[in-house]
């Protein structure tokens, strides 16, 4: 089967989307969107207003459509943003905990690690970006050490990517510092391991301006611990680990082990109320707000 289907100009995208009921009240702003968005990744905020055969349900409109588009763009700022305060964070344990009892070119020793492979993928990395530097720090450590063929760790693990980082944290052996470093995030190693390979991919996907709100996220599902010392409380849906809800709940987790008065899931709730959306679509569970995880 061949992809034969013919390119619309927006005139006539709009005329589709018309076609199929959807209410467009003013063309100029539809135009408008359609040529800085584009329809298809529009229509990731349509599916959920559509029955079987394309068509829109009665009432719907272009500027709900909209409304989801800026309420999952503001959506992705705040989980940004507080991904970023976790990534931070781990970049600065590992550097802290494994510096001081194995120097600042720990991550060279395979000694530290159980996965051969990883060892060799991250050094590999830190390498390379090392011969190639781009960033001011390390071309200034390069001039003043010109017999170092690798950056120290504080310096190393800021090339790293999100994913590498947290696969280098994966394959590192189950010794003290591993674990006072899952200690500190107040989970097990293990699990640790898997939620921060698990919110690399919401980080990505933040990162490409993918579409959030009503998606699921099946890849890497972590998993969810069941010991009374770890559980959550509340309402934990079956798909807990697959949604938006459930997201929102790990990262408020770790972010509360370093930094318990933050506003992160302040602001994802003053957000649902300003954008008025159903989050029922992100895995909600339908009483929230008096019952999600993080209200314990």
């Amino acid at each position: 089967m061949r992809y034969e289907k013919p390119a619309l100009s927006i005139d006539q995208q709009i005329e589709l989307l018309k076609g199929r009921k959807l209410v467009i009240k003013d063309n100029a702003r539809a135009k408008k969107y359609l040529s800085n968005i584009g329809y298809f990744r529009l229509t990731g905020y349509m599916f959920h207003l559509q029955d079987a055969s394309n068509n829109f349900l009665e009432g719907a409109t272009f500027d709900e459509v909209i409304k989801l588009y800026q309420f999952d763009k503001k959506l992705r700022a705040i989980l940004s943003e507080y991904l970023e305060r976790i990534e931070v964070a781990l970049r600065a344990k590992l550097t802290n905990k494994y510096s001081i009892n194995h120097g600042f070119f720990w991550f060279t020793n395979l000694e530290l690690y159980e996965d051969k492979d990883i060892y060799n993928s991250i050094n590999l990395e830190i390498r390379d970006k090392f011969e190639k530097a781009q960033e001011q720090f390390l071309k200034s450590f390069k001039n003043k050490y010109p017999k170092e063929s690798m950056p120290p760790s504080n310096m190393a693990l800021e090339v790293l990517t999100l994913g590498k980082l947290c696969r280098l944290y994966k394959g590192l052996i189950n010794k003290d510092e591993k674990l006072e470093i899952a200690k500190e995030f107040n989970l097990p190693s293990t699990i640790l391991s898997e939620w921060f390979i698990y919110l690399t991919n919401i980080r990505n996907a933040c990162a490409h301006h993918s579409r959030l709100w009503n998606r699921k996220f099946a890849a890497d599902r972590p998993t969810i611990p069941s010991r009374e010392k770890y559980k959550f409380n509340g309402d934990i849906p079956t798909d807990f680990n697959t949604t938006i809800y459930g997201v929102i709940a790990l990262i408020d987790r770790l972010l509360a082990s370093f930094n318990p008065e933050n506003t992160f899931t302040k602001k994802i709730e003053e957000l649902i109320e300003q954008c008025s959306v159903n989050p029922g679509f992100m895995g909600f569970p339908k009483n929230w707000n008096t019952n999600a995880v993080w209200k314990y």
